[in-house]
Parts: structure tokens; sequence; C-alpha cells
């Protein structure tokens, strides 16, 4: 489900429809310059492709360039990885107030706080 140009209310009810019944759900908007974009894909499963560390033969070397891992960009090796996104109601609720959330502020764009 794609949602566009809907009230705050109406983004947080469909979202947790579609959450309940497993429906990946996408919201955003633009206003000139600034715009938001929030997607809950429930809980994904996805394949993620990484360079494969090549084995060093023992004996061969000594010291810490044996070491280090050494990655072959030829071969790779798929990796299975899974996400559990969260409402969109619980994403709006964040407390931005605290240790935890200085951090947070520091990596959140201005931007944010003007859409809401």
């Amino acid at each position: 489900v794609c949602l566009t140009c809907c009230s705050r209310e109406s983004m947080v009810r469909i979202n947790q429809i579609c959450h309940k019944n497993g429906i990946k759900f996408f919201t955003g908007d633009v206003f000139g310059y600034h715009g938001y974009m929030f997607a809950d894909l429930g809980d994904h499963e996805f394949v993620e492709e990484k360079p494969k560390v090549a084995k060093v033969s023992s004996g061969v070397e000594d010291g810490p360039e044996a070491k280090r891992a050494r990655l072959d960009p030829a071969e790779t090796t798929m990796v299975k990885k899974r996400l559990e996104f969260c409402l969109l109601r619980d994403a709006l609720a964040v407390e931005w107030h605290g240790e935890k959330a200085t951090a947070a502020l520091r990596r959140t764009a201005p931007d944010y706080f003007l859409l809401q």
C-alpha cells in the first residue's frame, strides 16, 4: 500500500491495518524542497551478497599481514538477513529528551522537525 497527501491520522490507521495483516506499507509526501518517506515492510527477510574471505594457508606467511583477513572480490557469498520494521505510530512517538536522544539528535536533519 502506498499513500501520499494523507492526514497523519489516516496514515497511522492504515499502517496499523497493513502491519496487522502482513501487507507492506509506504507513505511519503513532498513540500517544495522538503519531503519525507516512511516504509513498514513488517518482518522482512532478504539476501545480501558479500565478498568471500580468502583462506590463508598456514605456515606460508607470518606476521600481521598473514593474520589480516583477505577479501576475494571475484568470489561472493550470500548472507540471509532479517529486519523487523516498526509501525508509523511508534516511529512518530520517539522521545527526543534524555541521554539516548542526544546522539540521535546529532544524526537527525533539522528538516525532520519542520515536517513534524
